[in-house]
């Protein structure tokens, strides 16, 4: 029995060696197939760009048509990530077409953001810009926790620059719609958290008041309710939604706040 146990732990720990060389030389060799020609299996230089053989680029942006040597993850010409482009370059270019592949809104954006990471470390001294730019990319993705996060980066890094409105106005959204997600996933405690900051970025988001006076009231907090659905009538006068639920609170609404703002009107 006991040689039959160290017979089996050998044989494992034989095994676990084998499977660290393994993976060890796998990982060389995934890295190598970069230089490897895909058409005529030439091994190339590290850094070649072209098969040294058949000429055929191996590592080409399909943005910009740069070709960048096989060690390269970012195109020397428009800094775009050349992962995914390494795979779709072997795809004929009228099947890539047909198919749309690389093309969604997703997939570009995503695109973008790498680019955007790449710079921030390749040129910090754009960090303001790029911030600000990855910010918006996540917008356009409505991923509102991710975006929330990176407008808080970018505010508490730049507190004094020239678009802290527009950026304190997409926080607030960010947070609005985020809050939006836990509320209705029953987490209101954290919902409730997150309108609060939304009010405090923007205090005229009428909906990030309207949604912390939903959660208020709901939770039995009637005061207070009413008081968040005041300010978001202040912000957006004559708001059927925010009158209804006052008038559920038995609240006193200025009359001013009963009708739309001319502006508003028209």
């Amino acid at each position: 029995m006991t040689i039959s146990l160290r017979s089996r732990t050998k044989h494992f720990c034989m095994f676990m060696l084998l499977a660290v060389f393994f993976c060890l030389f796998a990982s060389d060799s995934a890295f190598a197939q970069r230089n490897v020609c895909y058409e005529c299996k030439t091994i190339n230089a590290a850094d070649a760009a072209s098969c040294k053989s058949c000429n055929l680029a191996l590592n080409l942006c399909l943005d910009c048509n740069t070709e960048n040597p096989a060690d390269k993850d970012f195109c020397s010409k428009c800094n775009a990530s050349l992962a995914e482009m390494r795979i779709l370059g072997r795809i004929d270019p009228k099947t890539r077409e047909e198919l749309k592949l690389g093309q969604s809104e997703r997939a570009k954006i995503e695109k973008e953001l790498m680019k955007v990471g790449y710079l921030l470390e390749k040129k910090p001294e754009d960090e303001e810009k790029l911030i600000f730019k990855k910010a918006m990319l996540l917008h356009r993705m409505n991923f509102f926790s991710r975006e929330a996060e990176t407008w808080r980066e970018f505010l508490k890094k730049f507190p004094e620059t020239k678009k802290k409105s527009t950026a304190n106005a997409y926080l607030a959204i960010a947070l609005r719609k985020w809050g939006y997600l836990l509320y209705s996933q029953k987490n209101k405690d954290e919902a409730a958290q997150l309108f609060v900051e939304a009010t405090e970025a923007n205090t005229m988001d009428a909906e990030a008041w309207s949604w912390l006076g939903r959660v208020k009231m709901e939770t039995g907090k009637n005061d207070e309710a009413k008081a968040a659905y005041l300010k978001s009538l202040e912000a957006n006068p004559g708001d059927k939604v925010a009158i209804n639920f006052l008038r559920r609170l038995k609240a006193t609404i200025p009359a001013e706040l009963l009708t739309p703002r001319a502006d508003d009107k028209k």
